[in-house]
């Protein structure tokens, strides 16, 4: 386990510290402010930390040539340039980002934005964001890394499709850049990952390799892998949401709805108590339960005073609250002090 945390307006993040929950809006805000502002709204109401935006020119990201054909959603859009797509549908209007960065922080929540270049940061910065979101296909983008090392944000790296030499790449680029506030999510891009290709196990293994706060940004539309993942010691937790999943748009099938987030939010929280402390530590409960529930000697018949203590005339049964399995030796062969009923439990005060 690593010590190293990041802090994110005061907010610590890292082992043996609250996991973060991010809500990931992405394209799913249609274009309409008023749901912009009910997504913000959920993800308040339901407990999360933060919410994030996309900031991206479409150019810059895609090609001119890949289409809505090529990407296999031309149902949705019919045969266009994805950039065009994104352009339109998909990115949420930079005009609107003052206004929605000053919602979410009335509603007590951390609030910044995947980015994809310096300009984009150069953009998102007049917002004062609390950290970056670099996105897995950004991994190798090592001048990008460069870059927005020097803003002096901390920085979120997600890391799917990459190879763990690729990973150390990125991590030491912003490292020598100047910033060692970083994170890495373990990702499967993949919209949904089938829970065989959920690779978990790859939570200890990065923060193993870093020493760096981990944690899980998940495209799957039920919760089993965050649950499993803070268990393996996830300190952040990434999910993409929606007002319906029936919404248009391509990331709203695995998205969390409301329930999800709820439901999301009240188990990874569970799961956090339920991890406990590193030492063996016995609640007052489980001490009641250790008196109640474990065994002690007792009269299997009625013993007379004299009479020898051998193993047919006692037993070992519940409660605990008499002479103890482990002084066994020191009670076999001695004689009873006074008489004793059947099924009383044996004390030392009743051993002569």
């Amino acid at each position: 386990m690593t010590n190293k945390t990041i802090t994110l307006d005061g907010q610590i993040i890292g082992a043996e510290h609250p996991v973060f929950l991010i809500a990931e809006i992405s394209s799913n805000h249609a274009r309409d402010k008023s749901v912009v502002k009910k997504l913000i709204d959920a993800t308040a109401e339901t407990g999360f930390d933060a919410v994030k935006f996309q900031t991206y020119d479409p150019l810059e990201v895609f090609s001119g040539k890949i289409t809505t054909t090529g990407l296999k959603i031309d149902h949705m859009y019919g045969h266009r340039p994805w950039w065009e797509v994104t352009r339109d549908h998909i990115l949420m209007p930079r005009e609107w980002f003052g206004e929605m960065f000053s919602y979410a922080r009335e509603r007590n929540l951390q609030v910044f934005s995947t980015v994809h270049s310096a300009r984009d940061a150069e953009f998102v910065m007049q917002f004062n964001p609390p950290a970056f979101k670099v996105a897995s296909l950004d991994v190798t983008y090592f001048d990008f890394l460069a870059d927005l090392a020097t803003f002096g944000k901390p920085i979120i790296l997600s890391t799917g499709m990459h190879y763990l030499g690729e990973i150390e790449e990125a991590v030491h680029t912003i490292i020598h850049s100047g910033n060692d506030q970083v994170a890495l999510l373990h990702c499967v891009s993949i919209y949904p990952p089938k829970p065989e290709e959920g690779n978990l196990n790859n939570i200890p293994m990065l923060q193993k390799a870093f020493e760096l706060p981990v944690g899980l940004s998940d495209h799957h539309p039920d919760n089993f892998m965050d649950i499993a993942a803070v268990a393996m010691g996830a300190c952040i937790i990434e999910k993409h949401i929606t007002l319906d999943r029936n919404m248009k748009g391509p990331d709203h099938p695995f998205a969390l709805d409301a329930e999800g987030m709820r439901n999301l939010v009240e188990n990874v929280r569970n799961t956090e108590k339920s991890l406990g402390s590193y030492k063996r530590v016995l609640s007052k409960a489980e001490l009641t339960s250790r008196t109640i529930t474990r065994r002690s000697f007792v009269a299997r018949k009625d013993i007379d005073k004299a009479e020898i203590f051998t193993p047919e005339n006692l037993k070992l049964t519940r409660p605990g609250t008499g002479i103890h399995p482990k002084y066994k030796n020191q009670l076999l062969g001695r004689r009873a002090a006074v008489f004793i009923e059947k099924e009383e439990i044996i004390s030392w005060e009743m051993v002569d």
